[in-house]
């Protein structure tokens, strides 16, 4: 009895891997697999596409934009943030905008009466604009107006409750400066995750991971060794960073070439099909493992006042800037274990 439920057991398991490589695994395009003989080629055509994307055509989007909105939030800056303007986008990205309304200078994790007064004039405006096509709003804490720019055929993602979003991008923006073999990383693993059908895995969860990898490689400082002695700015967090090179960390830029990139993917994937996510915490914030259990000994001082990291969830991923945010919170343990097993399978 024992023997045959054994052999039921194994049988299932290997039905179970079987269906796993060929649903998720098999489906990855062998022009972009690592080894395949098209994989830097195909590679530096996606990165030539992202940059192209980074520097085309934001300007007359923010023309349009400040021009549909005049009436009601006049002079207002409006910045593009996002994958477009970090460079990992693809043609069919969301741009995302951010307006810098009045009220947005003090930090808040609860909507307000200004929030949802800015988010209703907002739309207004868009809905009867001839160069926008209003798609829909969300309201909530963080909220956000989507709509079509008519001429370039972008869909934006507009908000205007928090500049955070903003800084974080040009901390990442840094960052990818400072190591460019960062962004090379998050290119492929876009695609890489899209090919496999892990949806949830988005651009800035593999940025996220991306630095904290090269983080624990001694290869990246941590994102609080680019802060120290920089006093909070928005309620506990700090959104400032001193632009220092990797000689003051005694780093050095990793040569950008198939082989150093293929390798180091193949080291990514390692790294995370072994990580132990039930107990530690993605951190690029401290650039160094961190126990789930203690990442609240760490925090800011006031920052606990407000909703802490999920700790519930199949993984963490600690924001580089708004520290109390999970980044990984939509992340099931099924979609966890299937990315860990691909992981494997590309080590």
């Amino acid at each position: 009895m024992v023997t045959q439920t054994c052999q039921k057991y194994s049988e299932n398991f290997d039905y179970f891997e079987r269906f796993i490589r060929q649903t998720y695994i098999y489906r990855f395009p062998n022009k972009m697999e690592l080894d395949s003989v098209n994989f830097w080629e195909n590679l530096k055509k996606k990165v030539d596409k992202a940059d192209y994307i980074k520097t085309t055509g934001h300007d007359q989007i923010i023309s349009d934009l400040k021009q549909a909105l005049y009436s009601d939030f006049p002079g207002t800056p409006i910045y593009a943030f996002g994958s477009r303007i970090m460079g990992i986008a693809t043609a069919d990205s969301d741009l995302d905008l951010y307006v810098d309304a009045d009220g947005n200078n003090i930090y808040t994790e609860y909507s307000t009466q200004t929030r949802l007064r800015n988010l209703m004039k907002i739309k207004k405006a868009l809905s009867s604009s001839a160069n926008w096509s209003f798609t829909k709003s969300f309201h909530g804490v963080y909220p956000l107006v989507t709509a079509r720019h008519k001429d370039s055929n972008i869909l934006c993602d507009i908000s205007f409750s928090m500049k955070i979003t903003v800084d974080q991008n040009n901390l990442v923006n840094y960052i990818f400066d400072l190591q460019p073999i960062a962004r090379y990383m998050v290119i492929y693993l876009r695609s890489w995750a899209l090919a496999n059908g892990l949806s949830n895995f988005r651009g800035h969860i593999f940025t996220l991971m991306v630095i904290f990898f090269l983080q624990i490689r001694g290869q990246l400082p941590s994102v609080s060794n680019l802060q120290t002695n920089l006093l909070p700015n928005f309620g506990p967090w700090k959104t400032d960073f001193v632009k220092l090179g990797l000689s003051s960390f005694n780093m050095k830029p990793i040569p950008l070439n198939a082989i150093e990139v293929r390798n180091i993917l193949k080291d990514f994937f390692r790294y995370y099909s072994e990580f132990e996510y039930g107990q530690l915490v993605v951190c690029p914030w401290l650039g160094k493992g961190v126990y789930r259990t203690m990442i609240k000994s760490y925090m800011p001082l006031g920052s606990l006042r407000f909703k802490g990291l999920f700790c519930d969830r199949a993984m963490i991923i600690q924001d580089i800037i708004h520290l109390n945010q999970n980044k990984a919170y939509a992340i099931t343990q099924s979609e966890l274990t299937n990315f860990k097993l691909i992981c494997k399978q590309n080590k």
